[in-house]
């Protein structure tokens, strides 16, 4: 099933609101006001000025072929698993694998992290958030350690803290790719060749759902970035699909040293 619609007004918006973003702290509060303005102008169309209207997701169904950007994706079903092959997850999580047959419709190779762009780690669903580079501490960031007695780093006075805001969501990584046929990472897709993959997360052993909320997510190519680093790339857009896969859980009957890496989700 082919997915089209005319976004490209939204398309043109959601870069001006890139790069916006990308300057705006270099701007004065006129100027901000200006900038926006600038963005808001860049959404009207040559046939008349865009209205925005509520996307409305087509469903996603274990089975059913849909088409994203160069990719043509059929969802086959969801697996957890205790461990496959050298993704080990942390005390307590298992890992979760959304599998599914991926061709590329197009005429020259596309990156496995497109995939990634086009299906991203399910929301509410439990997955591990990435740790945030503070998180890691200052010596981890810098690569500098404090010397044996230097106690300068506690003397110091404690930075200003920032204006309160509403917390930000914990951002969610993107899925390990792995050729289930091998258990090898992908990271092209060549054209015309159809495969079949893991997309895979850690996820929370508190999370006890039965079927996964899983989107996605339409693809749109960009032939001139307005910030004119990266031109010629698919720019991850709206949420295109959606749908409930059902969820199988983790079978300990075998274990990992009697399978191989994609075995274990396959069997399930």
């Amino acid at each position: 099933m082919k997915h089209a619609r005319n976004a490209g007004p939204d398309l043109a918006f959601r870069l001006a609101q890139r790069l916006v973003t990308a300057v705006a702290d270099d701007m004065s509060t006129t100027q901000r006001v200006g900038a926006g303005a600038v963005a808001a102008l860049v959404a009207i169309s040559p046939f008349g000025a865009w209205s925005e209207v509520e996307a409305q997701a087509d469903p996603l169904t274990t089975g059913t072929p849909v088409e994203v950007g160069p990719f043509e994706v059929t969802v086959e079903k969801a697996a957890t698993a205790d461990e496959l092959g050298h993704l080990v997850p942390q005390d307590g999580n298992h890992m979760l694998a959304v599998v599914a047959d991926v061709t590329n419709t197009g005429d020259v190779p596309e990156y496995g992290v497109t995939l990634s762009k086009a299906i991203p780690a399910p929301q509410n669903a439990g997955i591990v958030p990435e740790e945030p580079l503070e998180d890691l501490g200052a010596d981890a960031a810098t690569g500098d350690a404090a010397a044996p007695g230097d106690d300068a780093g506690s003397s110091a006075e404690p930075s200003a803290s920032p204006s309160p805001s509403a917390p930000e969501e914990p951002k969610l990584p993107s899925a390990t790719i792995i050729n289930i046929e091998d258990g090898t990472s992908i990271s092209i897709l060549n054209p015309g060749v159809t495969h079949r993959v893991a997309l895979i997360w850690e996820q929370s052993g508190t999370w006890t759902g039965t079927e996964l909320p899983l989107e996605v997510v339409e693809l749109e190519w960009v032939e001139e970035d307005p910030l004119g680093l990266d031109d010629g790339h698919w720019f991850a857009n709206e949420i295109a699909f959606q749908g409930q896969i059902p969820v199988k859980p983790a079978t300990p009957e075998a274990s990992a040293d009697e399978r191989g890496p994609s075995t274990e989700v396959e069997q399930q």
